[in-house]
C-alpha cells in the first residue's frame, strides 16, 4: 500500500492499520487461527511502516539525516514511487491534518 500524494506519514499509517485489520478480520471470519492471523498482521504492519527506513539504509542515507515529516516523505518517496490504488480511502484521515 503506497501513500497518497500529499498524505502525511501518520495518515498513511492509519490507512495501513485499517487495511491490515480488515484483512485479518476476514481471515478470522474464514476460520483461520486468530493467533496466527494477528501475528502475521503485526508483521505486515511493521514491515510497511519500517520500509522508508530500510530503503534509506540500502541507499546509504544516514539515519540522523532521515526526515520523515509530511513534506519530506512526499519529496523523498512519493515523487519517485507514485501511489497505487488500494482498497482504503484515506480521506477520513485528512480531516485531522
Amino acid at each position: 500500500m503506497k501513500p497518497n500524494p500529499n498524505e502525511s506519514y501518520e495518515s498513511w499509517a492509519g490507512r495501513v492499520r485499517m487495511f491490515e485489520q480488515g484483512a485479518a478480520m476476514q481471515e478470522i471470519a474464514q476460520g483461520k487461527d486468530a493467533e496466527v492471523v494477528l501475528e502475521r498482521m503485526a508483521r505486515r504492519i511493521m514491515d510497511k511502516l519500517m520500509h522508508p527506513l530500510y530503503a534509506a539504509i540500502r541507499n546509504n542515507v544516514k539515519i540522523e539525516d532521515l526526515d520523515i515529516s509530511k513534506q519530506s516523505y512526499k519529496e523523498k518517496y512519493l515523487d519517485r514511487n507514485p501511489p497505487k490504488a488500494d482498497q482504503v480511502d484515506g480521506e477520513i484521515f485528512d480531516k485531522n491534518d
